[in-house]
């Protein structure tokens, strides 16, 4: 049985460069207003004094946050400035950068009347009926119970709005290992099953294209097929990587994440 994960795709801009050199051209992440008049109580990962919302969005996303909270005339100690300070050079925004989004429901958001709330996801996301974790830094996964073949999970995955995980990365695959099994492997997107004949994402990003590699032992087996992650364990130490699957005749569980 097989798990598939999916993850947040991010638009390119290749007008004026190759196929790798556009991956660089990523545009920031896309911070929505979720909620006015409130903050949330998940994991501060970093903060900062600044001076409007888009320098709050820019920070959040050097600091690879999944959310954030905007303070507006915030001082030091958190407390509201007072009215006869109200001018511009007494005005203190504070940017909190979150490690993960609300996901339940809104669940640990505190009303405060100085704060506003931005996401990357939505007030509501369509699990599929499976399980939603946040890995920081990459994402919101799902995790189903569904049994798919691959074609099969990647439509699956994009009825939910999403794509098969990008998982060409140490910090991915590491901040995804506690969820994965030595015995289950999951899908994830990375394959080669088209005339081009090479290892690409479900971006269309080409694996030649990244340094990272996490082929298991004598993988690549095949020159073509998909790529799906098992972990293997030594010293209570959990080693991700990829093993190469048939493309049609396995079936798998689903781990999914909201674009």
């Amino acid at each position: 049985m097989f798990s598939v994960l999916l993850i947040t795709n991010f638009l390119l801009d290749s007008s004026h460069c190759d196929r790798c050199c556009a991956i660089n051209l990523r545009k920031l992440p896309s911070y929505k207003l979720n909620r006015i008049g409130a903050r949330s109580d998940e994991t501060i990962i970093s903060r900062k004094i600044v001076h409007n919302l888009y320098e709050c969005k820019k920070f959040a996303a050097s600091r690879k946050a999944l959310a954030f909270n905007f303070g507006l005339n915030i001082n030091l100690n958190g407390s509201t400035i007072r009215n006869h300070l109200r001018n511009e050079a007494s005005k203190r925004n504070l940017c909190q950068a979150l490690q993960c989004p609300e996901i339940y429901n809104s669940s640990s958001l505190i009303r405060d009347k100085n704060y506003r709330y931005y996401s990357m996801y939505p007030n509501y996301i369509n699990s599929g009926g499976g399980t939603i974790v946040c890995v920081p830094e990459a994402g919101l996964f799902i995790l189903s119970d569904n049994n798919l073949n691959y074609t099969q999970a990647q439509m699956f995955c994009q009825k939910l709005n999403g794509s098969l995980a990008h998982v060409i990365s140490e910090e991915r695959m590491n901040g995804l290992a506690k969820y994965l099994s030595h015995k289950i492997p999951r899908y994830v997107g990375l394959s080669n099953n088209d005339d081009e004949k090479i290892w690409k994402n479900s971006f269309g990003e080409p694996l030649l294209c990244f340094e990272y590699r996490a082929w298991g032992t004598r993988e690549p087996s095949n020159s073509r097929g998909c790529v799906a992650i098992l972990t293997s364990s030594s010293n209570s130490h959990v080693t991700p990587f990829w093993r190469i699957f048939n493309l049609e005749l396995q079936e798998s569980l689903v781990l999914c994440l909201e674009n």
